[in-house]
């Protein structure tokens, strides 16, 4: 009796938290166990990141996409999709003094002092979108990380071959 008594007491707090009500905590699939840890360098700073997957350099954090997705993890998933609206919209920013050229008519004199403003301006605005992006790429690459380091708890009920008697398996898994 005791035995029973020190078992589900020990068994209790692994099944309480493998029954998370939040569907983010729930996987109705194994993550993929060839999926590696990514690394960042040293030397990388809120203007751009360097990544290894692997023990390789990749050439951009939108070579992450394909371990963000095979992961399929919510709170990655919906990081790296910040990322990639943040470096579009980046993008479209740094057009803003083109257009502006552009759409001077060509017998109206041009005002320089308006050009710089929008130069700068728009400098500024794709510098701060930029850094908001790569903020965001480093969320998912850490919660990516913490996803495979963190440990899983398994419980199964089978039948027992040859009788009809329900078992149950308790599986643990870490990585360190």
């Amino acid at each position: 009796m005791r035995k029973r008594i020190l078992l589900w007491c020990l068994l209790l707090p692994f099944l309480v938290n493998a029954q998370q009500r939040d569907t983010v905590f729930y996987r109705s699939q194994a993550i993929p166990v060839h999926l590696q840890p990514i690394e960042r360098a040293a030397g990388s700073s809120a203007f751009g990141s360097v990544y290894y997957y692997g023990g390789k350099r990749l050439s951009s954090p939108n070579s992450l996409e394909i371990p963000f997705y095979e992961l399929s993890h919510p709170t990655v998933n919906r990081h790296y999709r910040n990322f990639r609206l943040a470096t579009t919209v980046s993008r479209v920013i740094a057009i803003a003094p083109f257009l502006y050229f552009l759409t001077q008519r060509s017998g109206v004199r041009f005002n320089s002092r308006e050009y710089w403003t929008i130069y700068i301006g728009s400098v500024a605005a794709s510098l701060g979108v930029s850094i908001y992006g790569n903020s965001q790429v480093n969320k998912a690459v850490k919660q990516y990380n913490t996803v495979l380091r963190e440990a899983r708890v398994g419980v199964s009920l089978q039948q027992l071959p040859g009788t009809s008697q329900p078992v149950m398996g308790v599986g643990i898994r870490g990585k360190f």
